[in-house]
């Protein structure tokens, strides 16, 4: 009986110093409510199965989308996904702080298992494709993907499959980031075990950026 203080103490320590090791956001996905500095932002969202079930809304065309309220700067995000159809695809984007196009893309085909990283087109620049990936175990039914951006250098492990890129574009402001999951109106996927740290020597805590509405669907 006398050791239960200890213990416990030594808990809250770890705790604490879990707390304070640049964990900006933690969303395990288990239940509501959705944690501070996520928002859903593209289609229809529940808690369900343990994770977040996102699907796509037809009148929205556009791909079921968590939206991150932090800038994608000397960050690493993680998180687990699954799709529940093999025509769904991922797109994961990040905004510059200074425009409304995109930074910093990585597309991922589950049911090929391949995926890229790419560079948008910036300035004079056209658009690149930076690094493959291609998974050779296709038989998971939940994802883990870890993505790094660190100044000029943009990394991404899904799988254990790392590839990485250094693009002097990367190296500028960045802005929101999101999860983009679907592909075909209904497409479903789960995300759970949602986490972004800020990297060592960089702001340990930051900002959240202010939630905007996100814009109408483009009339034919």
């Amino acid at each position: 009986m006398r050791s239960l203080p200890l213990l416990l103490l030594l808990s809250l320590t770890l705790f604490a110093e879990e707390k304070h090791a640049g964990v900006i956001i933690h969303e395990t996905g288990a239940h509501e409510p959705l944690a501070q500095g996520l928002a859903f932002f593209h289609g229809s969202w529940k808690f369900a199965d343990g994770a977040m079930l996102g699907e796509q809304v037809p009148t929205e065309k556009h791909t079921a989308t968590i939206k991150i309220l932090t800038a994608f700067d000397q960050i690493k995000a993680e998180w687990k996904m699954k799709f529940l159809d093999p025509k769904e695809n991922f797109l994961f984007v990040s905004w510059p702080a200074d425009s409304g196009a995109h930074a910093m893309d990585f597309t991922f085909l589950p049911d090929s298992g391949k995926f890229e990283l790419i560079r948008p087109a910036y300035k004079d620049l056209k658009r690149e494709v930076l690094a493959k990936g291609q998974l050779t175990d296709l038989t998971k039914d939940w994802h883990e993907v870890v993505c790094t951006h660190d100044g000029a250098k943009f990394t991404l492990t899904i799988d254990g499959v790392t590839i990485s890129a250094s693009d002097e574009a990367f190296n500028r402001p960045m802005g929101p980031f999101y999860l983009n999951g679907g592909g075909f109106n209904g497409a479903r996927y789960l995300v759970k075990g949602l986490k972004v740290t800020a990297l060592p020597g960089s702001p340990q805590t930051r900002t959240f950026l202010p939630v905007k509405p996100p814009a109408p669907a483009a009339k034919k």
